[in-house]
């Protein structure tokens, strides 16, 4: 789109702000954000306070893979993760609660990731931090999609998210102006 997702805003809310609120009426109770540079921080600084923390993008990062080892290397590793991208602003507390729950109930899994008939969605996923470290380290780098096929994880139907009372476009993103509500 050319623009900094995150200070787009829906509903007079940056994205931004609503990924954090999203996570925050979810109980997380460590927000971290990956930025591209120190002058992205100090936006976002202005904007959130010290509500979240804030990890900087490895120079030259290729693509979410690379993103996502260095964000989980700066991480406990008993820590849980729950991925959210700024344009996914409808992937609320519900959802997010709907993936904890399940997580809950079936801890053998090493995380919950949502899936529709478009396949599934592995930057909404939530997970065990190091055991996902250890497989993205054991694999060469490609595709979270691909990779989390691998996973010792469980996917979460959309009409499970349905069910819950979910936003209908909870799996959706924001990618183009035509996406954003009128």
């Amino acid at each position: 789109m050319g623009v900094d997702k995150a200070m787009l805003k829906i509903n007079d809310m940056t994205l931004l702000d609503v990924s954090v609120q999203n996570l925050e009426r979810s109980g997380s109770k460590a927000i971290h954000v990956l930025v591209k540079d120190e002058a992205q921080v100090d936006i976002y600084r202005s904007m959130l306070g010290q509500r979240v923390s804030f990890h900087l993008d490895p120079p030259d990062t290729k693509g979410p893979w690379e993103a996502l080892v260095a964000m989980l290397q700066q991480l406990k590793k008993e820590e849980i993760v729950q991925l959210l991208p700024v344009d996914t602003p409808w992937f609320d507390d519900v959802a997010i609660g709907l993936l904890q729950r399940h997580m809950e109930i079936m801890p053998e899994f090493d995380g919950a990731l949502p899936r529709n008939d478009h396949g599934s969605h592995p930057l909404l996923a939530r997970f065990h931090s190091g055991k996902i470290l250890d497989l993205l380290l054991s694999q060469p780098p490609q595709s979270l999609r691909s990779l989390f096929k691998e996973g010792n994880l469980q996917f979460v139907n959309a009409d499970d998210f349905r069910k819950a009372g979910c936003h209908p476009n909870c799996l959706l993103n924001l990618n183009r102006v035509e996406d954003f509500p009128k």
